[in-house]
């Protein structure tokens, strides 16, 4: 398979998006196990090139219902950050077991920036680009997901289908997000790290407000419960949109909007010492506990 070149963030920032280059481009950790495997998975809708999946389950016999699985995004990255976390959590003391399984890319690096921004991105006007840069994949990804990767996990290993969990950080936030309010059946958990609500002129706002209008229409009550955490890093609460001066959309503020709805259960935390690229590997972690119900006092009730 082709290997990836980082480029410039197209906007304004480090490749991939508040990720320094040099990190970007370093070789992803493989984790050596006999309980993890990885492959190579495809659409079955669009084709084109496949997906580097990562999988790591527990030992032992699987309970009645399967196994929860969390889905960790930008996978060459997320996925050996998840293994250690997991790992040190066992070392704690008994926990309830979860399936990993990282959607990374077949390059040699821990951030392939040219298929992430297309696959994690909405079609995105030029006036908020800088250089050339191909997005808008969102939507062909999640159907990979929810078509071809679920079902080939399931396969694979024993999983619950009603305890799913979708995990991003950066842009990878903002595709949860984006799934949340256009497929909120495919996942049970959804956490989102940092992400990046100001993408394309803060498009995400509007799918955000028809999201609750569609639950208003609804009565105001989802079909089946969920939970969302939402996290950010220190610097997200500073940072401006470029050349206007005004404060970039924050997603606190949505996940204060959400947290109104009934039976979506909303957490929120800001990390005081952590930057937007340092925030990957704490996020994973409190994802970790948040999904397998051990949230950490940290994380506050919206």
């Amino acid at each position: 398979p082709r290997a990836a070149t980082p480029r410039q963030d197209p906007s304004g920032g480090a490749a991939p998006e508040g990720q320094p280059r040099r990190q970007a481009a370093l070789p992803p950790e493989r984790i050596r196990h006999e309980r993890v495997d990885e492959f190579l998975l495809g659409s079955s809708r669009y084709g084109g090139e496949p997906w580097r999946i990562h999988v790591a389950w527990p030992q032992g016999r699987p309970p009645a219902g399967g196994w929860p699985v969390i889905h960790l995004l930008d996978g060459n990255a997320g996925f050996p950050l998840a293994w250690h976390a997991l790992q040190a959590m066992r070392r704690g003391g008994p926990q309830e077991e979860v399936v990993l399984v990282g959607i990374g890319y077949p390059a040699d690096v821990r951030f392939d920036v040219e298929r992430r921004y297309f696959d994690l991105t909405p079609p995105t006007a030029g006036e908020h680009l800088r250089g050339a840069i191909k997005t808008g994949g969102q939507d062909a990804f999640l159907d990979f997901i929810e078509h071809d990767l679920r079902p080939a996990i399931a396969r694979r290993v024993a999983v619950d289908p009603r305890r799913q969990a979708l995990f991003g950080h950066s842009l990878g936030g903002l595709l949860v997000l984006h799934a949340l309010y256009t497929r909120p059946w495919m996942f049970q958990t959804w956490i989102a790290a940092d992400p990046s609500v100001w993408w394309n002129g803060h498009s995400i706002q509007h799918e955000e407000a028809a999201f609750l209008a569609g639950v208003r229409a609804a009565g105001g009550r989802l079909a089946r419960p969920l939970r969302l955490l939402v996290e950010r890093s220190a610097e997200r609460s500073t940072r401006q949109q470029a050349g206007t001066g005004e404060p970039r959309p924050d997603a606190l503020d949505s996940a204060r909007r959400l947290a109104r709805i009934d039976g979506l259960e909303v957490f929120f935390h800001r990390f005081a010492d952590e930057s937007h690229p340092s925030m990957l590997g704490p996020s994973i972690q409190d994802g970790l506990r948040f999904f397998l119900g051990e949230a950490p006092a940290h994380l506050q009730r919206v």
